[in-house]
């Protein structure tokens, strides 16, 4: 018996591809085409429900990854997960061949071109290009100009939309040259496919992506070469916001290279660096991400936060290359389409290979009357908006519509061009346990080599279930899939790596990396505290009011004093609280502890660590990254479901507390003790401190001694119940109670303990050479500690606690003026230039 019939009947194909739409798998006669056969043959017997299951796997590894693009709906930012098809996209080696030969002229000819419009503009003169074009269109922007000349290529990186018609043969939908997306997804979607496709589907040989990165990576390396021979390149992102930050993410990790945002780069003297917590450290290379228009808001204005003021200066002075060069997103608006024939001719002596959808501008004569002549089979497009922008099928509206538009056309003819309707050909796609067919955007990626392009074997498929037009972005469709290019012989391992056989160049971790990435991980530190210690105390809490006597339990009241002092309660309801019955307090408490919007409560903290950590997420460990979005995504599954009684609370908060115990082992045993720890662990250090601090100083409020209840309360928030029935039994003393929280540097959550750690990070830190004294951060800690350490026995049993209050006032006090200090002098690098550095050969003065 076969396996297929022993886990179920075979799987179902309910292919029935639509007439006049071409059938990537099959010809006409039924036959698979070149390179699906063996494919097809295997799929026929693989069993619908391991395919199911492999495909969840799937889908639980993107989520895992944090694989999504974020989307906007009425003003709300969302995310939404990226959907893959385990079925591939298969073609042949000699078809990818014919498509390269194409797109390599294709992306050739527009760099002439891109050249020559912020250039000598010959094409203007000679005839070539109507004025209209370029001089109408607002995407040819002055303050680029003279950009393009020089060594090097102006679009270092290409993408291309391609649809194939029912002829089979191949165009181009749109043009991506600005800073084209989707790389990183084609490659994730090439591990996870890899991962778990069933084996017997992938035993064809399949052309390998890493040659692509490479190339890109020596691409870089290339243009930075003229001004530093080991050039510093980064990826400049448009932020988390971004729809595609994920993307941005991935490929820095990838190829190498620091994250930045605009505020992370400074210009100074017509050089671009990079804020370090060392200093100014120069940028050779900025990879750049967002739009072009947005680049430098000192020359084209506006208040995007994407731009680096200053920078376009700095590139014409020849101090820094930008990827794709401004300008390049002109190539993208589609009235360059209905020119590239003739352009082509004109500029390279040869036919266009690889032609364009078919397109009519109508600011001339002849196209325009063709176009009104077949106006209802053709969609009008805006000339000069970005390819995938608005677009009418003039077929599928009113005749009053029509109407309308033709007058706008006829009104501003040169604004418009019209393009033959394409249905996009169908693939297999595995769906609802049946392979149906899917109908296939495809966008492949160049980069630029020499004076040629190389085409990345493989690319990003979107499928959508219809042959009605997708929107020409990487987030169109339903689902996308992975494309298989066959090789003719056996594939080369390759590898960003190095050699094997060769040694590499042994490196620590230095403070060369942006201070808003110290920032954010100083905060993470400190959200990572500050659930953790919430959650302990709401726990106390809540163990009492679950008791069968809760009005017996006599430290209730200083427990839900210390929730309204921590913020997790407003302070006038803890009033009320305290002068009413605990059991209504009780019934209030899920619904508090469950308000995100209670900036300094539990579920704040926990939605403030997930964000802060997918922020930074080059900087911490893959497992500590899945760790904090799992333990953020349980939280609120928790609180999604209905809390209706302290002990869901109680089991959330438990919950909590060992999760974030795994993401500090995964923090403690995952991140090299490098600049990037120690910010984080200052910002969990300084929560610490100032929540222990906090806590005593509200137990002390009135200056009387602590009740024995309370102290018994206070050892299961700090986690010393084991320590002190170890010392002490069970004989609850204040002094031993307190030296376990303040003075026992032994214990790892005392405040003694926290302020050693902290002097010994602030030790270490970057520092200003030319000063033999103490920095003032130092001062600070070194007082905070010396006035702990100096504390006497006999005061921590003094039944009067003002004193010992005041103290931990002064404490907090410090702690706040150290974290202003760092703030000031590493993460927000304000005031005069300054020299701090520790590599003085690599950073430069501020």
């Amino acid at each position: 018996m076969s396996t297929a019939e022993k886990i179920g009947p075979p799987l179902r194909f309910d292919w029935s591809v639509p007439t006049g739409v071409y059938n990537e798998a099959l010809d006409p006669s039924g036959t698979p085409r070149d390179g699906w056969r063996e494919f097809l043959d295997a799929l026929r017997h693989a069993p619908p429900e391991e395919l199911a299951r492999r495909a969840t796997q799937a889908e639980e590894q993107l989520r895992e990854n944090g694989v999504t693009f974020n989307v906007f709906h009425e003003g709300s930012q969302l995310q939404r997960p990226w959907r893959l098809d385990l079925l591939p996209f298969i073609l042949s080696a000699a078809e990818w061949r014919k498509v390269e030969k194409g797109l390599n002229q294709r992306a050739r000819l527009l760099r002439w071109i891109v050249q020559d419009c912020y250039g000598s503009r010959q094409l203007i003169y000679d005839g070539s290009l109507p004025p209209e074009v370029l001089f109408a269109n607002p995407g040819f922007i002055r303050a680029f100009c003279g950009l393009h000349a020089g060594p090097g290529p102006s679009i270092a990186t290409y993408a291309a939309e391609l649809a194939r018609g029912p002829d089979g043969q191949w165009c181009v939908m749109a043009d991506r040259a600005a800073a084209p997306a989707g790389m990183a997804f084609a490659l994730e979607n090439r591990i996870i496919t890899s991962r778990t496709i069933p084996p017997a589907l992938h035993h064809q040989p399949v052309l390998r992506l890493a040659p692509f990165f490479l190339q890109l990576q020596n691409t870089l390396t290339e243009l930075g070469a003229r001004h530093s021979p080991n050039p510093r390149i980064v990826l400049l992102s448009s932020g988390a916001s971004h729809p595609y930050y994920f993307e941005d993410v991935y490929l820095a990790r990838y190829l190498g290279y620091t994250l930045v945002e605009s505020g992370d780069l400074a210009v100074r003297e017509d050089r671009v660096y990079l804020k370090t917590l060392a200093g100014l450290a120069p940028v050779d290379v900025i990879m750049a991400r967002g739009p072009e228009r947005a680049i430098d808001p000192l020359e084209l204005g506006g208040n995007s936060p994407y731009g680096v003021p200053g920078v376009l200066h700095a590139m014409r002075r020849g101090n820094v290359t930008i990827s794709n060069r401004p300008g390049s997103g002109l190539m993208e608006t589609p009235v360059f389409m209905a020119f590239l024939p003739e352009l082509c001719r004109r500029c390279l002596d040869e036919e266009l290979l690889m032609p364009s959808i078919p397109t009519w501008w109508c600011g001339d004569d002849a196209q325009r009357a063709y176009v009104l002549d077949q106006f209802e089979g053709l969609v009008i497009k805006p000339a000069f908006e970005r390819s995938g922008g608005r677009e009418t099928i003039v077929s599928r509206v009113s005749a009053a519509e029509r109407g309308a538009l033709r007058e706008r056309i006829l009104a501003r003819p040169y604004a418009f061009v019209a393009q033959e309707l394409i249905e996009r050909s169908a693939v297999p796609v595995f769906s609802q346990g049946a392979v149906r067919p899917g109908h296939a955007a495809v966008r492949v990626f160049m980069v630029a080599e020499g004076g040629e392009f190389s085409l990345m074997p493989g690319g990003l498929v979107r499928v959508a279930p219809n042959t009605a037009p997708m929107e020409l972005s990487i987030s169109a469709g339903v689902g996308s899939k992975d494309l298989w290019v066959l090789a003719d012989g056996p594939v080369r391992p390759v590898t960003l790596l190095s050699s094997e056989n060769e040694p590499v160049k042994l490196q620590r971790t230095s403070a060369i990396f942006p201070s808003r990435v110290a920032d954010d991980l100083f905060w993470v530190g400190q959200s990572l505290d500050r659930a953790d210690f919430l959650s302990r105390l709401l726990r106390a809490v809540v163990e009492r009011l679950t008791t069968d006597a809760p009005l017996d339990a006599a430290e209730l009241p200083s427990l839900v004093r210390i929730l309204a002092d921590q913020g997790q309660i407003e302070p006038g309801f803890a009033i009320e609280i305290l002068a009413g019955p605990m059991p209504a307090f009780g019934e209030e408490l899920p619904r508090m502890v469950s308000d995100a919007s209670e900036s300094r409560g539990l579920a704040a903290a926990v939605r403030e660590l997930e964000r802060l950590a997918s922020l930074e997420r080059l900087w911490i460990s893959p497992d500590a990254w899945r760790k904090i979005h799992e333990t953020a995504a349980t939280f609120h599954a928790s609180v999604s479901s209905g809390w209706t009684g302290p002990y869901d609370v109680l089991d959330a908060v438990n919950q909590v507390i060992l999760d974030l115990a795994a993401v500090s082992g995964l923090i403690q045993d995952g991140m090299i003790r490098g600049p990037a720890w120690r910010l984080l662990d200052i910002g969990r250090r300084v929560e610490r401190t100032r929540n222990v601090a906090g806590l005593l100083r509200s137990l002390m409020s009135d200056g009387e001694p602590i009740e024995r209840p309370v102290l018994k309360a206070l050892l299961e928030v700090m986690d010393c119940r084991m320590t002190y029935r170890a010392r002490y039994l069970d004989n609850i003393q204040q002094n031993a109670v307190l030296d376990l929280c303040i003075t026992d540097e032994t214990c790892p959550r005392s405040i003694a303990s926290q302020l050693a750690a902290l002097a010994d990070h602030v030790d270490l830190l970057p520092q200003d050479a030319a000063s033999p004294l103490r920095s003032e951060e130092k001062r600070v800690i070194m007082g905070a500690l010396h006035a702990v350490r100096m504390l006497p026995p006999d005061q921590l049993a003094r039944p009067q606690t003002a004193d010992l209050r005041d103290i931990m006032i002064d404490v907090d006090l410090a702690l706040r003026a150290l974290t202003d200090t760092l703030s000031r002098k590493y993460l927000l690098h304000s005031g005069q230039p300054r020299q701090i550095t520790i590599e003085p050969d690599v950073v430069a003065t501020t």
